[in-house]
């Protein structure tokens, strides 16, 4: 189905090559084209509040994440505005090379389209990638989140794991749940696959770093900033009264299972600009919302756990790896209690492996997934399809649509896969020539 090309095109590689630099430059641009964003109000404000002592958690300036991202933001209050500003978006654009070459590389790519042994599969990932996840890395930088940090952590893990380095595989990942939980779930994931210290590096790092800013600037009041987010954010959800889904932001901003659900089942958009949202008359209690989250959470985890069950124990580079790591990311983002626009690029790794197994496998679901899935994202930028049909799609779940159609597919290319044996599919690339040459 895929004919690869036996000599390099030049002109191709460099049109991938301008138009990624396009991109990226787009991507920096965007640091400096707002005069305040999450990072100087929410970031910065708590690195402040760390430096003298204080309530990181003081909730003025929003910031409702465990302590190590304050600590991570305290360099950049060190310098001058300006200055701090261009490294965090040097900081961003490294990263989202990071992610794109990772993700690349983990669902089997060894070359741009164009270079010696690629082919049609090769332009179809390129794009569909693209569409998907412009939207999701324009967002980010526009809103100058830590997500694009996040996301190139859990990527970088995922590439040391497909090269049998395990533990350092679970402390990445235990450093991107440092700044925000939600990668966690790669401890179990790991424990699945019999990597029991690696599993426990996730937990260790993820707590032991989140320790550090107490070490560094010891609260004035004595009590660890771990417990205190802990005992102001988390234990709160546990309330019977509390909706699941409720959040530090309006609710039509949250795309996880639990937001997705709160939104559609219990509050309606009421078109009044002064009021655009209000609880339904009749809607579930907060406890029957639980009740359909969990039910929801078991069905997905019924489906993963089909998928998974074939080489349970056995980690290779290759499509059934990239896929596991894909369902991962993509459980991630349903489960939070809270996901917002800009966490969802990881979503990346997920549409290449569907393209790159849908070819292999000649599996027009997989193939027609992922053209559906580019359409969608596409429709996730405002300017592109309108303010009204953008608004009315967000608040319907087109992310969390987008998200559980990926999950679906990486299970469905992971079951596939996994009865291949290793020689039958390509492997990631993972040496430093390669990558050159693959650049």
């Amino acid at each position: 189905m895929d004919a690869t090309r036996t000599t390099d095109s030049r002109p191709a590689i460099w049109a991938c090559r301008l138009m990624i630099a396009g991109f990226l430059g787009l991507v920096a641009v965007q640091y400096f084209t707002r005069k305040t964003a999450d990072w100087e109000v929410v970031y910065l404000s708590a690195a402040q509040h760390l430096r003298a002592h204080g309530d990181v958690f003081d909730g003025a300036n929003g910031y409702t994440y465990p302590p190590f991202g304050a600590l991570f933001a305290v360099p950049f209050t060190l310098v001058p505005p300006l200055v701090g500003t261009v490294a965090f978006a040097v900081l961003n654009v490294l990263c989202a090379v990071v992610v794109f070459v990772g993700a690349w590389r983990l669902s089997g790519g060894r070359g741009l389209p164009g270079r010696t042994g690629t082919g049609a599969v090769d332009v179809a990932a390129f794009w569909f990638g693209a569409l998907l996840v412009v939207g999701f890395v324009l967002d980010t930088a526009a809103n100058r989140q830590s997500d694009l940090v996040i996301a190139a952590i859990v990527v970088a893990g995922g590439l040391l794991l497909a090269r049998g380095r395990s533990i350092p595989a679970g402390l990445a990942f235990g450093l991107a749940a440092a700044f925000k939980c939600t990668p966690l779930l790669f401890a179990p994931y790991l424990v699945w696959k019999r990597r029991f210290v690696a599993a426990g590096a996730v937990v260790v790092a993820a707590v032991g770093l989140n320790l550090l800013p107490d070490v560094v600037y010891p609260p004035a009041d004595g009590k660890p900033r771990l417990a205190l987010w802990k005992d102001r954010f988390l234990t709160p959800m546990s309330d019977a009264n509390r909706d699941p889904g409720q959040w530090a932001s309006a609710v039509g901003f949250n795309h996880s299972l639990a937001g997705i659900n709160l939104r559609l089942l219990a509050y309606e958009r009421t078109g009044d600009p002064a009021a655009p949202v209000a609880p339904k008359t009749e809607r579930p209690t907060a406890r029957e919302l639980k009740l359909i989250n969990l039910g929801c959470v078991a069905l997905m985890g019924v489906v993963a756990l089909a998928a998974f069950w074939r080489k349970s124990g056995v980690v290779e580079p290759g499509p059934v790896l990239a896929a596991e790591l894909a369902v991962v990311c993509a459980l991630m983002l349903m489960l939070s209690p809270m996901s917002s626009k800009p966490h969802f690029t990881p979503l990346l790794l997920a549409q290449l492996v569907i393209v790159r197994v849908g070819f292999a496998h000649r599996d027009r679901v997989l193939i027609g997934l992922a053209a559906l899935v580019a359409a969608g994202g596409l429709c996730t930028g405002k300017d592109i399809v309108g303010k009204t049909v953008y608004e009315f799609l967000m608040w319907n779940g087109l992310l969390f649509g987008l998200t559980l159609a990926l999950f679906l597919g990486c299970c469905r290319a992971r079951y596939r896969c996994a009865g291949l044996a290793p020689a039958a599919v390509p492997a990631p690339v993972t040496t430093v020539a390669e990558v050159r040459h693959a650049a």
